[in-house]
Parts: C-alpha cells; structure tokens; sequence
C-alpha cells in the first residue's frame, strides 16, 4: 500500500477548518476566546487604560452586548463572524458585564465580564433559582397570547400548552423544571422567518419540550445550553441555520420521536459533555449536513435505534478543541439504520461538505462502540474511522491538537454497497503499522480500506494505513453546501403525535431521564 507524509492530510481537511485568520497571536493585550457558547475566560481583569481583543474561534456567529450602562462597549453579530476580532480599550474603573444575545441571557448562558481596577464582579454564569410552586397550566394563545408570555408568567414545575398555530417568536425558557407542549406536532409551529435566531433557547434545568415543529430559523430549531436534565420529545426540526435539535454543555438527556431536516450542521447535535448521561433514541435525521455531530461529547451517551438517511454524512462523532473537554469518547451507536448519505444537495457546515458519502464516521474519538447497525448505499465509507489532525488545519494556533481515534469497537454490523469500503481505518500515528487500539469484530462486510483490518480479541497482525488513499477519497473537491433558506426539503409527512397532549400530565425532565436503554435486547435493523 502506499504511504505518504502525514502533512499530506492537509488537503483532506482544510474544508474543516472553523474561523479565519486572526492576529491574537500578535496582539499584546488581554485576550478572550470566544467559542460556540463559551466565552474564555469568563470573568477578566484588568488595569484601567488596557485594552482586551475577543477573537471568534466558534464556528457561529456572536455579539458582545453589555448588560447595562456602558453602551459604546460590543459588537454585533453582522461584524463577529467566525474569524474576526473585536477590540476595545477600558479607560475607567468598573465592571463591564456583556453577553451574547444569540447565545445566553444577561444572567444565563453566554455571559462574561472585564473587571477593570478596583471593581467587585457581580456576574454570576448561574441565575438564582427560583421556588417551585403550585404547578400550573397556562395556555397559549387562550390565557396569553405568546409562548414567552406564558413562560414567563409560569411557575417552575408548570405546564405550557401551546394551541394549533403559526408563532413568529423566539423563546427563551429560564424556568426550571417547566414543559412546554404543543397540542398539534404538525400544526403547533414556531416559525422565524429566518431572522430569528432559536425556535426555543433552554438555559433552564429540568425542561422538557413536546409535541412542537420548529422551522425557518437562523441559528437552532430547539437549544439547551449548560442545563442538567433535558428532553426534547415528538419534535420537528426544519429548515435551521444552524443546528436542529441541539443540547451543549449539558448532561441528562435525551431526545425521542422526533424529526430533523434541513440544517447545516447537525439534524441532531449533544457536545461538550462528559459523561453526558444522554439518549438519543427512535429518531430520523435526513437532508442534514451531518444527521448526527457530536464534538467532545461522551460517557453514557447512546445514540440507538434510529433512522440516518440522506444527508451529507450519517453519525459523525468528533474532537476538536473549539469545545471543552476534548477529546471526544465513549459514544455508544447500536441498532441505528444508516443509509444513502451522500446527498450532495443540502446545506452543508465545511466538515459536512468534506465528509460528503460516509455512514458513520469516527473523527478523532476513542473507546466508541459502533454495533449491530444496518449501514448501506455510501460512496464512500459505510463505517469509517479516521483522524481529525488540527494542527495541521491551523498551525498558528498554539492550542491545536492532532487527534487520532483511539480504541473504537466496529462489531456485529450489517454493510452493504458501500463503494470505497464497506469498513474503513485511517491513523496518523508516528508508527503506520500501530492501528491505535481499534478493532473490528463479527462484521457481516465486503470490502474494508486497507484490506486487512485488525480483529478484535486476537494476536496483533500486520496492519498498514493507507493516508494516500483518505487523500484521494475525502480529499478532493466537494460539492458546496446550498442556502439552507432555499433548499428543497422532503415532505416529511405526517409525524407520530404524543399521545394525548391534551391531558397527559406535565413531566418535567428532571427525573427519569434519560430511559435506560436495554443494548442487549437490540437487534441489527432489517432493511
């Protein structure tokens, strides 16, 4: 097989590369990172008369917008893309608290604060809590004519009932232990007519949301952000700029009989979590950039019995240190149907676009278990493992790390018509004959890159990866994702309803989530 200088990976992911170029390495002030959610670090201080450069590194769009009185300080949105850089020069004394309206609230979320001098911070990333009372329902538009209203009115513990409708509304939930229910999957619709930013931003714990369609925004369909316990249940996502169904920097999960279609990035996304304690069970993800991405996220994590199809790419777990708590483990993909992503016709993030044709895809994990999954019709890969190399992506950037996946398990799996190889195994490690702990057992296949694979559970054998081939395969040109504001989506059809929304009583997620998924009682799917 041929071999060649891991430099050469550069051409296979400079697609992925997240944010432009900055000067922050030159740049002699404070310095805060601002990646997707986080602003790094959180609390700054500082002498007056110094100046502080926020540099965007995430892979969205943020402002920086002060809490109160002082209004020359921030930036919008339209001027902080990936890449960019803001700067600003603290002469007075004082505390400066900011915010990112996409992201967070003045108290919650994605909050930050300069102290400059001999200040006293007050910025707290925790609102403080509130005293459930009695649990109430509140509908919509009967008792109040928007969601926020009834939110915001509402006691934790409580119900919003939410009537057949069109809300043009983006709604930020803050009160814990609160579900939010539309009576009519298909006819309750959060709409934003691509100028809001999030359908539901969640930075509340225990928050359960059900039976709701959310479309046509420009950042999230449905969002929890640094919550404990979450469930996103019988939920439509379409048509987002971003992500779907998405949940970061939370644990206690899950998500269940819903659907996605039409983002970017991920139909379905949980990162930045460990362990995360999360389900994602009986869900479908097509027209997607990627069904599934999942950047350091891991531990307990199940991703079962559900429906990829037609997306860019399938199930993409991944590591990367835009996120914390890198790199990315322990992710369990049993009993999944993973099917004809190769779908060139959707919106697509860079990775999306640069994975184009893979099943499930291994970039830079470890100790996953991929298991008794149907995986067919994929130009590429049916299930892949490879590396996500970034200092290679960015070498200025002193942070970067080159992760190489590390003892993943690919057993019991169903390939079929998967074109370059039905499994496939890429490392960059120093040694090309060290496969990294990875293995691959009892798998019912064809074809695999390179054609002798390590077997689990027995004597090490010769392996040689093959770099020249990922070159060839993922490395050149792809399609570019299309305006996701313009792409063509499937009707999906009518949705499983939850069963009687009307007068099932609230169920807050705060116990009993996620479900215990019974692994061994999973079967390989049928076609």
């Amino acid at each position: 097989m041929r071999r060649i200088a891991v430099a050469t990976l550069a051409v296979v992911f400079v697609a992925a590369a997240c944010g432009g170029d900055h000067d922050a390495a030159e740049f002699a002030g404070e310095v805060v990172t601002v990646r997707d959610n986080t602003f790094s670090p959180v609390t700054l201080e500082i002498e007056p008369g110094a100046t502080v450069q926020w540099v965007n590194e995430g892979r969205n769009e943020h402002d920086i917008i002060p809490v109160d009185k002082y209004g020359e300080f921030g930036v919008e949105k339209e001027d902080f893309a990936p890449g960019d850089t803001y700067e600003f020069t603290f002469d007075d004394p004082g505390v400066y608290e900011y915010w990112c309206t996409l992201h967070g609230t003045e108290t919650d979320g994605m909050i930050g604060s300069v102290i400059v001098g001999d200040a006293e911070a007050t910025t707290d990333s925790t609102a403080p809590g509130e005293e459930a009372g009695d649990a109430t329902t509140l509908r919509v538009p009967d008792d109040f004519p928007t969601i926020q209203a009834a939110h915001d009115a509402s006691t934790p513990g409580g119900l919003v009932l939410i009537e057949p409708g069109v809300y043009n509304e983006a709604v930020t939930v803050t009160k814990r232990d609160l579900v939010i229910r539309g009576l009519d999957r298909d006819e309750t619709i959060l709409d934003g007519e691509f100028t809001l930013d999030n359908g539901f931003k969640v930075l509340a714990d225990g928050v359960a949301i059900e039976n709701i369609t959310a479309q046509n925004y420009a950042g999230n369909g449905f969002f929890w952000t640094g919550v404990t316990g979450y469930r996103g249940s019988y939920l439509t996502a379409l048509r987002n700029g971003d992500y779907g169904i998405y949940a970061f920097d939370s644990v206690q999960g899950q998500f269940d009989h819903s659907y996605a279609a039409g983002s970017p990035d991920g139909g379905y996304y949980i990162g930045q979590c460990d362990p995360c304690n999360a389900v994602i069970t009986d869900v479908i993800a097509e027209w997607n950039g990627l069904g599934y991405s999942g950047t350091n996220a891991g531990g307990d994590l199940f991703i079962v019995n559900s429906t990829w199809r037609n997306n860019r790419a399938g199930i993409v777990p991944n590591s990367g240190t835009g996120e914390a708590l890198y790199p990315q483990h322990d992710a369990v993909m049993i009993g999944n149907i993973v099917s004809s992503n190769n779908n060139d016709g959707t919106a697509a993030i860079d990775i999306a676009e640069t994975v184009l044709g893979n099943g499930i895809l291994l970039a830079g994990g470890n100790n996953n278990v991929v298991e008794r999954n149907l995986v067919y019709d994929h130009d590429i890969a049916g299930i892949g493992i490879i590396p996500l190399p970034e200092k290679i992506l960015n070498p200025d950037n002193e942070n970067a790390v080159n992760f190489d996946a590390r003892n993943n398990v690919v057993r019991a799996n169903v390939l079929r018509d998967n074109r370059a190889g039905d499994l496939m195994l890429v490392t960059t490690l120093d040694d090309a004959t060290d496969a990294g702990g990875n293995c691959f057992a009892d798998n019912d296949y064809t074809t695999s890159i390179p054609a002798t694979i390590p077997v689990c559970d027995a004597a090490p054998a010769a392996f040689e990866t093959d770099l020249a081939w990922l070159v060839e395969f993922l490395g050149g040109a792809k399609p570019e994702g299309a305006d996701y504001r313009e792409v063509v989506l499937p009707d999906p059809g009518e949705q499983p309803e939850m069963p009687d929304a009307a007068t099932a009583p609230a169920r807050p997620a705060n116990s009993g989530v996620p479900i215990t998924i019974d692994l061994d009682a999973i079967e390989v799917p049928t076609r």
